[in-house]
C-alpha cells in the first residue's frame, strides 16, 4: 500500500482512495482529529492519496477534491471536513458498502448539527427535517446526508454534471425559491441519476465547534439508541442494503 500527496504519485501508479480534507483558512487540526484519521486502518492492498484544500468556499473544495479524483483514477473518494472526527474503522466500513452494493453511489458517516439540542444531519425528504427513526448500526437509504464524512464512488463522476457539488444561493426577494447546501445538492444529482446513497449509522462521528471547543455528538438518550425497533414499513427503511 502506497500513500501520497496527489502531486507526489509517481506515474503509472493507481490510486485507489482520495482522502478529500476541506480546511477553513485559519483552521488548527485538533489532537483527536489528528489521531483518528492517523489510526485509520485502510483496506487491504489499496493506495491512498491526501488533498488538503485550505480556505476555498466549500463547494469549490469539494469539486477540485472530485476533479483530483477523477484525474488520479481513484476508485473512492472519502471527504472528512476539518471540524468532523470519524470514529475507528470509518473507512473500511463506509468502503465495504459501496464494493457490495453498486447500486449504491454515497455511503456517509453520520454526524450532528452544532446546536443545543442536538440533531444528526441526515434526511429522508427535503424540507422534512432530521431524520429520526433508525438505530445504531443500521446502514438505511436517506435523500440527504452531511458530506463532512462522505465515501463516494466515483463512477458517479461519470453519470452526473458539472458542478458536482452546487450550492446555490436563494433570492431573498423570491418567496419561491430556497437555498440547498451543496452536499444535499450532490445527494439530489445522485438520486436523480438512478442510484442511491445511503447513512451508516455504524459510523457515529463527533462534530467539534472550533470557535467554543465544544463537541456535539448524537445523544445517547435519543431515539437510535434505544432498545425498541420498529419495523421496516413504520421506518421506511430498506434493510436489504
Amino acid at each position: 500500500m502506497y500513500r501520497a500527496l496527489p502531486d507526489k504519485v509517481p506515474d503509472g501508479l493507481s490510486i485507489g482512495l482520495l482522502l478529500g480534507f476541506p480546511c477553513r483558512k485559519d483552521t488548527l487540526v485538533t489532537p483527536e482529529m489528528a489521531i483518528a484519521l492517523a489510526s485509520q486502518p485502510m483496506p487491504t492492498n489499496m493506495n491512498v492519496g491526501y488533498l488538503c484544500l485550505k480556505g476555498k468556499p466549500i463547494e469549490e473544495a469539494r469539486d477540485l477534491c472530485a476533479e483530483n479524483a477523477i484525474k488520479l483514477g481513484a476508485k473512492y473518494l472519502w471527504f472528512v471536513d476539518d471540524d468532523v472526527i470519524p470514529p475507528p474503522n470509518t473507512v473500511r466500513k463506509l468502503i465495504n458498502v459501496l464494493q457490495n452494493h453498486p447500486e449504491v453511489k454515497v455511503c456517509a458517516g453520520i454526524y450532528c448539527l452544532k446546536l443545543d439540542p442536538t440533531s444528526p444531519i441526515v434526511f429522508k425528504g427535503n424540507g422534512q427535517g432530521s431524520y429520526w427513526n433508525w438505530k445504531v448500526g443500521d446502514i438505511f437509504e436517506v435523500t440527504g446526508v452531511g458530506a463532512g464524512c462522505m465515501m463516494i464512488d466515483t463512477d458517479i463522476f461519470k453519470r452526473i454534471q458539472r458542478p458536482f457539488f452546487p450550492w446555490p444561493k436563494a433570492d431573498v426577494n423570491d418567496a419561491e425559491q430556497w437555498e440547498m447546501s451543496e452536499d444535499l445538492s450532490f445527494c439530489k444529482k445522485v438520486r436523480e441519476a438512478g442510484f442511491r446513497v445511503v447513512a451508516h449509522g455504524g459510523v457515529l462521528c463527533d462534530h467539534f465547534d472550533v470557535k467554543t471547543g465544544k463537541t456535539y455528538r448524537l445523544p445517547e438518550n435519543s431515539f437510535p439508541y434505544t432498545k425498541e425497533a420498529l419495523s421496516a414499513e413504520e421506518t421506511q427503511q430498506d434493510y436489504s442494503i
